[in-house]
């Protein structure tokens, strides 16, 4: 019953994520996705102090550089969720948010099929290089199954 609950919660979160933002440029509005797909995902506070919001752009700039072609094909998604917002509160349950965390997401045809914190953006924050690298690798950690899967 569990496992069933975690799967409806993980396959909403996909399609919210899948949902164009507010703020997303016209390019963007197409929910149309690849089978396969990764998600980094900034759940934040709502109010957010100095240090949460350079962690943001910190990500931003990560997954932006390093994933530009992904991006672009939709390989690689980024997106920010208000984990105190009440609309949110079921994911923030589902990936056990309790604090301003960065959750990496394996999607597989619309589904979340695996995930994992990534905590250490907290500790390397002061030095950008190693965060930029450690960001980049957690993402291409499941873009690398894409590739073994396709060979």
């Amino acid at each position: 019953m569990k496992t069933q609950y975690l799967a409806s919660i993980a396959v909403a979160l996909v399609s919210l994520l899948a949902a164009p933002l507010p703020n997303a440029r016209a390019a963007e509005k197409s929910v149309d996705r690849p089978a396969h797909q990764v998600i980094a995902c900034y759940f934040h506070r709502t109010e957010r102090c100095p240090t949460c919001q350079k962690i943001s752009a910190y990500i931003e700039e990560s997954v932006n550089a390093g994933f530009a072609s992904e991006l672009k094909d939709k390989t690689v998604r980024m997106t920010m969720v208000d984990f105190q917002d009440a609309k949110n509160k079921k994911y923030a349950e589902v990936y056990g948010i309790d604090g301003p965390t960065l959750v990496v997401m394996n999607v597989r045809n619309g589904k979340v099929v695996d995930w994992k914190a990534a905590p250490k953006v907290w500790s390397l924050v002061g030095e950008k290089e190693k965060f930029v690298d450690y960001v980049q690798s957690e993402v291409r950690s499941y873009l690398k199954e894409k590739t073994a899967s396709s060979q």
